[in-house]
C-alpha cells in the first residue's frame, strides 16, 4: 500500500469511523507500524493539498453529472464559532462545505466551489431587482449602467458606490444577489445547476431555473 493510500485509510478511520487520534495510533502500532502520536496528527491535518485537489475534481464531475442536485444546510460549530455545513449531492457523489453564512450569495459560493464571486448587471438581473422590492428610482439608476460585462466583487461594489450612492443594507443585498445570480447563470467555468432539490428556505430561490421540494422535508410535517 502506497503512502497516499495509507494516509487515506487513516483519514477514513478518524473521520469516517470517528476514531480518536490515540485510537488510530493504537491501531497502527497493533499492526506493527512504528509511528509517533505527532506523525499520526500530521497525517490527518497537514499536507492535504492532494485531497483538496481530488475533492475539487469529484465535485466538478458531480455537478456535471446531472442537471439537478440535492442541496441542504445544517448548523455546525467550528473552533467554537457558529457556522453552517452545506451538503450537495446526487446518487453519484456527496460534497460538504462549511461556511459562516447561509444566504443566497453563500449558496452560489457553494455551487461554484468557492470561486471568486462574479456579478453582471444585465436584463436578467434587472428583472430580479424589480421583483425584489427595490424602489423604481434605484431600478432606473441600476438600468443606466446595465451591460453584459462580468465584474468581480470589488468592481461591483465600486459601481454601486459611484452610480447608486447611499444604498441601504437591504437594497445593496438585493442588488448583489440579483447580479450574482445572473452571473452564475452565465457561467461557463462551472456546471450550472438547473434544478435544486431542497427545502423552501428563501436563500434557495432564484438560483436555479426550477426548484423541487424534498419529500423528506415535507414528510417531517
Amino acid at each position: 500500500m502506497g503512502v497516499r493510500q495509507q494516509s487515506q485509510c487513516w483519514v477514513w478511520a478518524y473521520y469516517g469511523a470517528q476514531m480518536s487520534e490515540p485510537k488510530v495510533a493504537e491501531l497502527l502500532r497493533s499492526g506493527g507500524v512504528r509511528i509517533s502520536d505527532g506523525q499520526v496528527s500530521n497525517l490527518l491535518i497537514k499536507d492535504q493539498a492532494a485531497f483538496h485537489t481530488e475533492k475539487d475534481a469529484v465535485y466538478q464531475a458531480g455537478l456535471a453529472s446531472s442537471p439537478w442536485q440535492h442541496l441542504d444546510d445544517t448548523s455546525t460549530r467550528v473552533n467554537g464559532q457558529n457556522g453552517y455545513c452545506h451538503i450537495v449531492c446526487n446518487p453519484l457523489y456527496t460534497a460538504y462545505f462549511t461556511t459562516t453564512a447561509k444566504d443566497r450569495l453563500t449558496v452560489i459560493d457553494v455551487l461554484t466551489n468557492s470561486r471568486p464571486r462574479r456579478f453582471v448587471v444585465n436584463a436578467e438581473a434587472l428583472g430580479y431587482v424589480e421583483a425584489s422590492g427595490l424602489s423604481a428610482v434605484r431600478c432606473r439608476q441600476l438600468a443606466q449602467v446595465a451591460s453584459e460585462e462580468i465584474m468581480d466583487e470589488g468592481q461591483m461594489q465600486a459601481l454601486l458606490e459611484t452610480h447608486l450612492p447611499g444604498l441601504g443594507p437591504q437594497q445593496r443585498k438585493w442588488i448583489l444577489e440579483a447580479t450574482a445570480v445572473a452571473a452564475y447563470h452565465a457561467a461557463v467555468e462551472v456546471p450550472v445547476v438547473r434544478l435544486l432539490v431542497c427545502d423552501d428556505a428563501p436563500q434557495f430561490t432564484l438560483i436555479t431555473e426550477e426548484l423541487a421540494l424534498c419529500w423528506v422535508h415535507e414528510g417531517r410535517h
